[in-house]
């Protein structure tokens, strides 16, 4: 739910000026960092209207771009995948590159270096020995491009020159500075690609290119971005010894604790407030919707960023802000 009648300007026609100033927006709008982990960030956002946290959330999924497979050439396949089902496969395998390193491919350009990063698979199950799972660690990265020649350079092309292939990489990519300590692969190495019955075969290139997950999902950077507004869980009264320990045990998440306050009497307090998943537990039963208050903070957003692996989640959070901040200015400027 992204719609909030308190919008700026809503009450403009009732001669009442909500709109947002500047200076208040700036002095109120935080960003406070909860969790950072490998693949995952979750931090505070303060201060914000749900629309700009919801468009926040969709520059994240659609619009960061990173590199993903899109052309798959198969030289041979007798698995029982079917070819389209296969480079389906390959398609949602994270890359771990930096797609920043890389240009967009237009429907006009010719595959190189700069825009294409090449792939080779040739996994074989011999006969009489056990079925054979192909995992993503099988996809070898060929830095000089291509090595599948072109059908029409096989009666063509004279014994001296260079066969054509289908990309046309002017140097190796292992001699970019960025990439020769660093081979390019999947981010995961044990992602099932196909099982290998015996006698069967698979050989083929892969072809990644950069794009945005707003064409297609297997370039969006998170497996997902997600956020929720925070949980403001409030006594209405001092809930005290039996009382306070039902209410503790009614909630599944523990937020609510039992405090100490002398003459051997016990009151409830909200511990953890911020774990509430607002299940309702602790006012299902009769009456006690008059002693616990379950609301939230409608300016105060939980994010969770899970990056697939091509960038970490805090470089991701930096390249959305550039993204929005874009956005604005486009805006403003089309106002003025």
């Amino acid at each position: 739910m992204t719609e909030n009648v308190n919008y700026s300007g809503a009450y403009a026609a009732m001669g009442v000026d909500n709109s947002v100033r500047f200076e208040q927006f700036r002095n109120n709008f935080k960003v406070e960092i909860v969790r950072l982990e490998e693949d995952e960030l979750e931090f505070d956002m303060i201060g914000i209207d749900p629309s700009l946290a919801n468009a926040f959330r969709r520059i994240l999924i659609a619009e960061l771009p990173t590199m993903a497979i899109e052309k798959v050439l198969i030289a041979n396949n007798t698995s029982i995948i079917q070819d389209e089902v296969l480079a389906h496969r390959l398609g949602l395998i994270p890359i771990e590159v930096d797609p920043r390193l890389f240009e967009y491919m237009s429907e006009n350009d010719v595959p190189n270096e700069k825009n294409t990063i090449v792939f080779k698979l040739h996994a074989r199950c011999t006969k009489g020995s056990d079925r054979l799972r192909v995992l993503s660690s099988e996809l070898k990265w060929l830095p000089n491009g291509s090595e599948l020649i072109l059908g029409t350079e096989h009666s063509a092309s004279s014994s001296s020159a260079k066969p054509k292939t289908y990309t046309s990489f002017s140097c190796s990519q292992d001699t970019r500075p960025e990439f020769s300590n660093e081979p390019i692969a999947p981010k995961d190495v044990d992602i099932i690609v196909a099982k290998l019955g015996p006698g069967q075969e698979i050989e083929l290139e892969a072809h990644a290119v950069k794009g945005m997950g707003k064409t297609h999902a297997k370039w969006s950077p998170v497996a997902t971005a997600w956020y929720r507004m925070l949980p403001e869980v409030v006594l209405l009264r001092d809930i005290e010894d039996d009382e306070a320990e039902a209410l503790v045990k009614k909630c599944p998440v523990k937020v609510f604790d039992i405090e100490d306050i002398g003459k051997g009497k016990k009151r409830a307090t909200v511990a953890r407030p911020r774990v509430c998943t607002l299940c309702r537990e602790c006012i299902r039963e009769e009456g006690w919707d008059k002693n616990v208050a379950l609301r939230r903070v409608n300016d105060h957003f939980i994010f969770t960023i899970e990056s697939t692996g091509a960038l970490p989640p805090e470089v991701l959070f930096t390249e959305a802000v550039k993204i929005l901040e874009e956005k604005c200015e486009r805006v403003i400027t089309e106002l003025s």
